[in-house]
């Protein structure tokens, strides 16, 4: 089989890329098309190319790619590549419309308005329409579902669990400080959709002997700084930034606590790789991560807008820390029971076989 995958971008933290690209690179000739220019090198078993940011160049690749390559399947997984894709095929090539399949990686609430017009576009012309996880397709407004909902399927995210347990091998390095108490990792884009003021402000009440780590960057991330460095708290929080998906499961692997107060998601990656890396969860009660459901004893959901709620968690999984850490192996195997890539791309290769 041979792929044409179209996405905005690759970086560190990219599912189209991490999850789906590199799952499939054994089995499938792929070709990674991106709007923009892209943050990490790609597999020698892929074909990357991009056009630096430029629609019109794009338009121009995604034309030279399907005149000189016959493709099986388009994969599509942002609404402006679909979008940019289907003007390409204008006027030769519209058949190849009957070989799209495109994902929703997210839900639809958390969209903006200009990307729900793209993405509705796109789920128009598309043969095939995936969401990452049932909360996905529930999302999706019900006059849009009389449109697509005859040819859309909820397929659960997974993540790569070979990957985090090469990273527990060969990782040797230590991210927190020893003696830092309870560890504790947040890892996503800091906005004010994934919300982590609500984490800070409840630091403003509640004490922590411990250490908390961001990981990402986003238009958020001065504001909180700067909201962070007011509050007196013995609690040691460092914001490291954007970092390799390597690195962010090195975190993981380290600590004691993964915390997502997130108020909208696709299905998440980071949680369960958080997971599978034997962090017990704090998460924000939505329906994506309300579909993860981890065992009981290993997650608290709260309000996400109750700071007395995330308190309450807080002070928990303080209490209880040594107990949490002895628990691992339950969100271990708990995580690779229901949410293996492998699992994953199964339900794709049908969705790839049908078209």
């Amino acid at each position: 089989m041979k792929l044409l995958r179209l996405a905005n971008t690759v970086n560190p933290t990219s599912a189209p890329y991490n999850q789906f690209s590199l799952g499939l690179k054994d089995s499938i000739d792929q070709t990674f098309c991106s709007l923009f220019r892209n943050e990490i090198e790609f597999d020698d078993d892929i074909t990357g190319c991009n056009a630096n940011g430029s629609v019109f160049k794009m338009i121009k690749l995604v034309r030279k790619l399907i005149s000189k390559n016959k493709y099986d399947l388009i994969h599509i997984h942002s609404g402006l590549t679909g979008l940019i894709f289907f003007i390409a095929l204008i006027p030769i090539r519209i058949s190849l419309i009957n070989k799209t399949v495109f994902t929703l990686h997210n839900s639809w609430n958390v969209l903006k308005f200009r990307n729900q017009l793209l993405n509705f576009f796109v789920m128009l012309l598309a043969k095939k329409i995936c969401t990452c996880g049932q909360s996905s397709l529930d999302s999706i407004p019900w006059a849009i579902k009389l449109c697509i909902g005859h040819k859309t399927i909820a397929v659960v995210n997974g993540f790569d669990n070979y990957r985090v347990d090469r990273v527990e091998r060969d990782s040797n390095k230590d991210h927190y400080f020893e003696n830092s108490g309870l560890k504790i990792v947040c890892v996503g884009a800091l906005n004010p959709t994934k919300n982590q003021i609500a984490l800070l402000k409840a630091l403003e009440s509640y004490s922590i002997d411990g250490e908390i780590i961001f990981l990402g960057d986003g238009t958020k991330k001065q504001a909180l700084i700067d909201f962070a460095d007011t509050l007196n708290n013995p609690c040691k929080i460092t914001f490291k930034g954007r970092v390799s998906r390597d690195i962010a499961i090195e975190h993981m692997l380290q600590a004691d606590i993964s915390i997502s107060l997130s108020r909208g998601e696709g299905l998440p990656i980071a949680v369960l790789e958080s997971m599978y890396a034997g962090c017990f969860l704090i998460l924000s009660n939505i329906p994506p991560h309300k579909e993860i459901a981890p065992p009981s004893d290993r997650c608290i959901y709260v309000d996400n807008s109750n700071i007395d709620n995330i308190i309450e968690a807080l002070d928990y999984v303080g209490k209880y820390v040594e107990q949490i850490r002895e628990e691992r192996h339950i969100s271990k195997r708990y995580s690779i029971k229901n949410f293996s890539v492998n699992k994953m791309l199964a339900e794709y290769r049908k969705v790839y076989d049908y078209i």
